[in-house]
């Protein structure tokens, strides 16, 4: 009995010592290749990028039934569209602010501001006439939610030098002028390689080029 004890007890230890070996070889090929954000080929997350697009026209009717296009293009002010309806709570707060003024104070004076619903298939004039403001424009128009990819009620869409430059969901006007002030830092962002491009253009066109004197003023021009 006593060397059968024996016999166990040295086979245990040889097993520990296989063990240790295997993990001692396991960490130095583990040391040897390194973190995993060192492995060669790895590459870092792109930046994002910042993309505007091409509004299409809104075409539809009034209230009174006329037909009515609002365009978009590079030649059209600043213009904040807001997709509406006449159900959700959230669209009769927006209502009830334009109709008492309040948005005025969140927005430039020089956007123009145009309301959007659905068309009379989904939404009654007399109901959204008992809801428009006096002085903001009511398109009903089913495409212009389709063409802008409208997923639901408030949405507004910001367009300015005929690009879309910001859209989403907001459920105060304060949180719609802070959408607007976020487009309008991204797309100096975006537009910054473009910026320099004309100065560039102006600077060549004036006879100052690369090297040219009135570049470098109290320093040594670069040959």
């Amino acid at each position: 009995m006593e060397v059968v004890v024996a016999v166990e007890t040295v086979l245990l230890a040889l097993l520990v010592l296989l063990v240790a070996g295997l993990l001692r070889s396991h960490a130095e090929i583990l040391r040897r290749l390194g973190p995993p954000d060192e492995v060669e080929g790895s590459l870092p997350e792109p930046p994002p990028v910042v993309t505007t697009r091409a509004p299409a026209d809104i075409t539809g009717t009034t209230l009174e039934g006329d037909a009515v296009k609002v365009s978009l293009g590079a030649a059209a002010p600043s213009t904040l569209v807001a997709f509406l309806t006449s159900g959700c709570a959230v669209c009769g707060n927006f209502w009830d602010d334009m109709r008492r003024g309040r948005h005025v104070q969140h927005l430039d004076r020089d956007m123009r501001l145009v309301v959007v619903t659905k068309d009379t298939s989904h939404e009654s004039p007399s109901k959204l006439e008992r809801l428009r403001p006096d002085d903001v424009p009511v398109v009903m128009s089913s495409a212009a939610w389709d063409s802008h990819q409208v997923p639901a009620a408030p949405y507004f869409v910001y367009v300015e030098g005929g690009l879309v430059q910001g859209e989403g969901s907001a459920t105060t006007w304060k949180q719609i002028a802070s959408l607007m002030r976020d487009a309008e830092h991204d797309a100096r962002y975006a537009g910054g390689d473009e910026r320099t491009d004309r100065i560039d253009e102006v600077l060549e066109a004036s006879g100052i080029g690369p090297g040219h004197p009135s570049l470098y003023p109290g320093e040594e021009r670069p040959q």
